[in-house]
């Protein structure tokens, strides 16, 4: 369960910095700007320069830099099962041969950028969460998802939907760290033993974990239900959704920097 205790998506940093200050539809269309960026890339040097540029925002807004790159360890078996598919799936110019398996030179090639491509657009996601609070989150997505409420799509419930999900990863990490520690109290470590006896040791933690998540989502719905929610009540909000003129600035420097790369590095 340690993946859990590493995992940065879904939890916020609160702290006083610009990329804080931003609007969060701002930060969204950074996101998808430079999702469908990367995704374009060809060259490894754009790669090279989006990391480079994520750690200056990360240092832009005052987020330890470790934590930061820790976030990524929870998605370490589906980058390394990224990069095995990419080698001995794509056809080229053969560098080694492993019985029926090929290594080949372009194999290598995709492998580092898909590899390098996914990692990024996570990368970017944990600064999406790490400098905005949820409840901007879901200010933001009900604003952009508004046009969508003209075809009778309930845009408010699932913005909540989504956000309760990404808020409950770092409380699966949590309990289960409590409840790896209780077990441990007990004298039964779970990171011991075969791989038999770990998976029994497993089910002791999966249960109870499954109860406390479980009893959490019972005690939201009924925080819910005493709130009023689900009404047909128009939302009043105190502070007003308005672009800045920072907002604006961000809004070209992404524009600027993702329109350059996809010029320079699109192969």
């Amino acid at each position: 369960m340690r993946f859990l205790k590493d995992l940065t998506l879904g939890h916020y940093y609160p702290t006083a910095s610009p990329v804080h200050g931003l609007d969060p539809r701002v930060k969204f269309f950074a996101l998808f700007m430079s999702a469908i960026t990367l995704l374009s890339l060809q060259s490894l040097w754009g790669l090279l320069f989006f990391f480079a540029a994520s750690l200056g925002i990360a240092c832009l807004a005052r987020l330890p830099l470790s934590k930061v790159l820790r976030g990524l360890r929870p998605f370490t078996m589906l980058l390394l099962l990224t990069v095995c598919l990419q080698v001995f799936l794509t056809a080229g110019e053969v560098i080694v041969s492993l019985g029926p398996l090929q290594i080949t030179r372009e194999g290598l090639h995709q492998a580092v950028r898909v590899c390098g491509q996914l990692a990024l657009i996570l990368l970017l996601s944990s600064l999406l969460t790490l400098t905005t609070s949820p409840l901007e989150l879901l200010r933001a997505m009900e604003k952009l998802g508004t046009p969508l409420t003209r075809l009778k799509v309930p845009v408010p419930d699932l913005c909540l939907a989504m956000l309760l999900c990404i808020r409950f990863l770092p409380i699966l990490g949590q309990e289960s760290q409590r409840i790896m520690e209780a077990q441990r109290a007990r004298g039964i470590d779970p990171s011991l033993g075969t791989w038999r006896e770990r998976f029994q040791k497993f089910r002791g933690i999966f249960l109870p974990l499954l109860y406390n998540v479980t009893w959490r989502a019972e005690e939201l719905a009924t925080a819910m239900a005493v709130r009023g929610y689900g009404r047909t009540v128009e939302k009043q909000t105190l502070r007003q959704m308005r672009f800045s003129t920072a907002d604006r600035v961000g809004i070209g420097l992404v524009t600027a920097w993702c329109g350059a790369l996809y010029v320079l590095f699109r192969g």
